[in-house]
């Protein structure tokens, strides 16, 4: 053990070495086996999540050994879509050490089970070396891209809104076949055995709608939004003032020199365009809802008169089906996806204004989960797949579980 505690003493292997170390691995996989149930409280391989970062570990290793030289290394894929994504095959003393980088740990395999004491004096020697390496530890991570992930608001919106879009059309058609259309709608709904559909249509026509009015202005302005974080013309971003007023004016005012003060634009926006026209009615509907404006006669759904405590409606029907039908009235669900519709032929209109090039650079981060961007050389970036890969390894530790004897 007290050549792994010893890092200053760690090398490479070499080529002879590498290829009599791939050929052994199957050997040594049956070995660490039998060995497991004769060593019950001891483990081969350690995982460094919060003691070690990779970036570290990583910086720390190239700059003592140079380019990773493992078998994992050899087989990731050209992308960040790997499990493993670097590997390093080292000589401490005359045992085998490795390091394998995941995405966001680091897996430490030794020749021998190793206790939590052993490890925690490992972990040690390990950030202790990181000091005496310091310099070129530096200078390479100096050279390293260095991306801020950041966080996709329109995205995230988008999902919601087209999840509300598609609660309302899906109900919508089911509530004017069943309900609207039957004028015996109390006996219909009565005589069904499975209602439970029901409470999903009352949302489907009242909350959905509500939620969707309020969240499209702000989805639009995501966008917006996010065409600006990425393009804007650096001579406008320096200062301070007029990017200031830029970006807090009026959104009438932002649409007009959003192709004069951001990047990537063929030609400016026309307020004369019927969809820039058009928008204004989600921007109106959504004002009304926030601010509660309402006019009792001219928003009134329906007349009715009393005599004392007595109703008595101008019009008649089935009950239930009236109900629906004013559900209907007031929340206008159908006019609410109709402002859905024309907010996204919007979007699409301003694409369409811009050049082949910020088009793509707009379309690609609108759909990235975790977009990046190099502040450094000021673009923005898709740096992962939208799924999520791990696996966990019989037989490893984690640095969190060691105890500190």
């Amino acid at each position: 053990m007290a050549s792994y505690l010893d890092p200053p003493s760690w090398r490479s292997l070499t080529p002879d070495e590498q290829k009599a170390y791939f050929a052994e691995l199957r050997g040594r996989v049956r070995a660490v086996r039998k060995r497991r149930a004769a060593t019950r409280g001891r483990k081969a391989g350690l995982v460094l999540q919060e003691s070690v970062s990779p970036f570290d570990a990583y910086t720390y290793l190239h700059a003592r050994f140079g380019a990773p030289n493992g078998l994992q290394t050899m087989l990731a894929r050209d992308d960040s879509d790997n499990l493993f994504h670097w590997d390093y095959y080292l000589k401490a003393g005359g045992a085998n050490l490795q390091f394998v980088g995941a995405s966001e740990e680091v897996h430490v395999h030794f020749d021998i089970n190793v206790t939590d004491e052993q490890c925690v004096a490992f972990i040690e020697a390990l950030r202790a070396d990181f000091g005496r390496v310091g310099q070129d530890k530096g200078r390479f991570a100096a050279s390293l891209e260095k991306w801020n992930i950041f966080p996709n608001q329109f995205l995230a919106i988008a999902d919601r809104c087209a999840e509300l879009y598609d609660d309302i059309t899906t109900a919508l058609p089911k509530i004017e076949r069943k309900i609207l259309a039957d004028k015996l709608t109390t006996q219909a709904l009565l005589a069904e055995k499975r209602r439970k559909s029901h409470a999903g249509w009352m949302k489907a026509v009242t909350t959905a709608p509500t939620e969707l009015s309020v969240l499209m202005p702000v989805l639009f302005e995501s966008f917006i939004g996010l065409i600006v974080a990425l393009l804007i013309k650096p001579e406008v971003k320096s200062d301070a003032d007029a990017f200031n007023a830029f970006v807090r004016s009026p959104l009438n005012q932002k649409l007009l020199a959003i192709a004069d003060r951001c990047a990537g634009f063929a030609r400016p926006l026309a307020q004369e365009d019927p969809v820039f026209g058009r928008y204004w009615t989600v921007v109106n509907r959504r004002n009304d809802i926030i601010h509660g404006n309402v006019d009792p006669v001219r928003d009134a759904l329906e007349v009715v008169y009393f005599h004392g405590k007595r109703p008595l409606y101008k019009t008649g029907g089935d009950r239930m089906r009236q109900h629906w039908k004013r559900l209907i009235d007031r929340y206008r669900p159908q006019e609410v996806v109709d402002d859905y519709l024309a907010m996204h032929a919007f979007i699409v209109d301003i694409l369409d204004h811009m050049t082949a090039g910020g088009r793509r650079l707009v379309e690609m981060v609108m759909e990235d989960t975790q977009p990046g961007w190099d502040n450094r050389r000021k673009i923005a970036g898709r740096l992962f797949p939208d799924h999520v890969a791990t696996t966990v390894f019989e037989g490893m530790r984690y640095d969190w579980q060691l105890k500190r004897i």
